[in-house]
């Protein structure tokens, strides 16, 4: 989308998960390549709010080879654009979030045991 008003453009477009504006200053606007312009271009990209704020898209689905799950992608769909996350991410988030609290609960188990093994036993305990 551009709105020109005199030597001034404002451009609103998206492309790839993002949303970029711009604002120009054009001279010779019509003038092919004696146009010249200068502009700022401001882009903004959130997987988080994809994530969130999307709905599941049934043309994106991924099986987990191991428990037969099956993940859809998310996707948004706005006036600037449409914007999504492959259902093979939204699988890979889930995988990674299950191994953090896997090994934190690993970690906290062997911290309790370490506290509650008596002194003698912790001296013998090397770390290599």
């Amino acid at each position: 989308m551009e709105l020109n008003l005199g030597p001034i453009s404002a451009r609103l477009y998206s492309g790839s998960n993002w949303t970029h504006a711009e604002l120009a200053w054009v001279s010779n606007r019509n003038g092919g390549m004696a146009r010249r312009e200068t502009a700022i271009n401001a882009g903004f990209k959130s997987d988080h709010i994809t994530d969130m704020v999307g709905r599941d898209n049934p043309a994106d689905t991924f099986e987990d080879p191991a428990t037969g799950t099956l993940y859809f992608g998310k996707i948004v769909s706005s006036p600037t654009g449409v914007y999504a996350i492959s259902a093979k991410e939204v699988y890979t988030k889930t995988l990674y979030t299950k191994a953090v609290k896997h090994g934190l609960a690993a970690a906290e188990t062997a911290t309790e045991a370490v506290a509650a093994a008596p002194a003698a036993e912790l001296q013998q305990i090397t770390v290599a």
